[in-house]
């Protein structure tokens, strides 16, 4: 029965650069992995409003009539939703733990539900169910579970064009690649989910594609060659 769902489009995001990112760019990476739930620093605001304005661009030019936002609860995502789509988005926007980061440390483990609703009293944060709902030191196997779920969860949404503001590592497992994160900071990229489950990048001519963060690619390679 799979087969016959219909296929979603869908506009992967990732956040903007957060002090935690640019204490792994400076090869800091301890200190980067301590930091609770940080926030986007000054070129992370800098590069979620600048995919912003490309994006909106895009979004006419391509005719990709976007129906839905999903965010994960992370400070990081949720402000980089606000940046690129604005406070009153003229799209509904709903809040998800499924797609946070894979847990490896403090960076990936979010602030209380309590904490993070009242921060961002314009979101709805109905489906965070647990005041602590991220999880410590995740395995491999349970990341694979939730982006079989979050898959799951998006074909049970009647929208067909989503967005989905997320986290490098999540965003790189669902999409099936080996490599342990393929978006840079700000990355958006249009895909496809067929009845399946499949993921499929679309590299069409007039779809979706936008990297603000210039640098990053410098900088995965040089920890690829170590």
């Amino acid at each position: 029965w799979r087969f016959w769902r219909k296929v979603k489009e869908i506009l992967l995001i990732r956040h903007g650069q957060g002090d935690h990112n640019k204490l792994f760019y400076e090869k800091r990476m301890e200190e980067g992995l301590a930091l609770r739930d940080p926030a986007l620093n000054d070129v992370g605001v800098e590069q979620a409003t600048s995919l912003g304005i490309e994006l909106k661009k895009q979004l006419l030019v391509s005719k990709f009539d976007l129906e839905l936002i999903i965010t994960s609860p992370m400070r990081r995502t949720l402000l980089t939703t606000d940046h690129v789509f604005g406070k009153l988005p003229a799209y509904p926007v709903i809040v998800s733990p499924i797609p946070t980061e894979m847990g490896h440390g403090g960076c990936d483990y979010g602030s209380g539900k309590t904490v993070i609703a009242r921060d961002f009293p314009h979101h709805d944060f109905t489906l965070v169910k647990s005041e602590e709902w991220w999880t410590v030191k995740e395995t491999q196997e349970h990341l694979e579970q939730r982006v079989e779920e979050f898959k799951e969860f998006l074909h049970s949404r009647p929208e067909t064009r989503i967005a989905v503001v997320s986290h490098g590592r999540f965003l790189t497992q669902l999409m099936d690649m080996d490599e342990f994160c393929t978006f840079a900071n700000c990355d958006c990229k249009q895909v496809t989910l067929s009845g399946d489950g499949t993921m499929t990048e679309m590299t069409d001519s007039g779809k979706i594609s936008i990297r603000v963060d210039k640098a990053w690619e410098m900088w995965n390679n040089s920890l690829i060659s170590e």
